[in-house]
């Protein structure tokens, strides 16, 4: 019973610890609330100042000449590997806008007035669940581990993105975006061979087709053995089924109708199913840029508020020997 009386006693200080120790962090947070306010109330015009003064940054950096928005695309690819494709595309990320060789202008040959307007260009890997050739997800993070086996990166697609000023213009940068892969010599050579490649398998196909539908034929009129046995309790002369062959030529048009599925997909290098497509809300609209202005002038406010209020302990300090 001692024991019991202990062990009881024990747990009701723990939970009287926990209900103390929950208590002074909420009269701490309080506390420090209250002194925010406090010396909020003492700055008052310093702190409205300050505010304001970021404010007006935020809506600056959102005025309408300076709204950047988000313009997507999936790329389906034929004949190339996702990251060859990855590879090439570094060429329009890394571009450099004071540089005239390395710019976009000069890559995507398109005018200046359209370049000055893309902020950045950027790519990603897709991620497939399962290896069921189904887009799942879009790796913006690249995070994505590769000794994952399961959920594996797609080799035919990529995702793009396009930052830009100018959402009139999104058709002009597609065009060039395309014809910048579609020429580029190793996509070009390797979607021929490819295409090669699928047109003679359509052949094999065709040929092998014929042939096993000729042999099932012969086997299928050929005069059977002559044999005796007993089924069934049943006296049988002869061969009673014949081969057709059925699974095989099953098998071969499935393989056919993919190869032909693919040949009939293979138009040029890249497509981009639908185009970019582009988000009609700003990733700096003037709503989401006010409250991040007010909150940094907050934050700000408060240190210089802070910084007011212990000048003379800091000049103590800094004078002190």
């Amino acid at each position: 019973m001692e024991k019991d009386n202990s062990k009881e006693i024990n747990l009701l200080q723990l939970i009287t610890l926990i209900f103390n120790w929950a208590s002074k962090q909420v009269k701490h947070f309080f506390n420090c609330f209250g002194y925010l306010f406090r010396i909020t109330y003492r700055h008052f015009y310093t702190t409205i100042i300050i505010i304001a003064l970021f404010l007006g940054i935020g809506l600056f950096l959102s005025r309408p000449s300076a709204r950047i928005y988000k313009a997507e695309a999936m790329a389906m690819i034929h004949g190339s590997e996702a990251q060859t494709v990855k590879e090439i595309s570094k060429q329009l990320e890394n571009s450099i806008t004071s540089n005239n060789l390395y710019s976009l202008s000069a890559k995507l040959s398109i005018p200046d007035s359209v370049a000055k307007n893309i902020v950045c260009f950027e790519s990603f890997y897709v991620i497939d669940y399962l290896k069921d050739n189904i887009p799942d997800k879009v790796d913006f993070e690249n995070t994505h581990p590769l000794t994952d086996t399961q959920n594996v990166r797609m080799r035919d697609r990529l995702y793009f993105r396009i930052l830009t000023k100018n959402i009139a213009q999104t058709s002009i940068v597609q065009a060039a975006v395309l014809k910048y892969f579609n020429n580029n010599p190793l996509m070009k050579a390797q979607f021929s061979n490819r295409k090669s490649e699928l047109a003679q398998e359509i052949v094999i196909c065709n040929k092998e087709s014929q042939r096993i539908d000729s042999l099932a034929k012969i086997s299928y009129f050929k005069d059977t053995n002559k044999q005796l046995k007993l089924e069934n309790n049943t006296l049988v002369v002869g061969e009673q089924k014949k081969q057709l062959f059925f699974n095989e030529l099953l098998e071969l048009q499935t393989i056919r109708a993919k190869a032909e599925t693919g040949y009939v997909n293979f138009k040029q290098p890249m497509e981009l199913q639908t185009g970019f497509v582009v988000m009609p809300h700003p990733i700096n609209g003037s709503v989401k840029y006010g409250l991040i202005g007010i909150l940094i002038g907050y934050f700000v406010s408060l240190i210089v508020c802070i910084f007011i209020e212990n000048m003379k302990g800091i000049k103590k300090y800094l004078d002190n020997k």
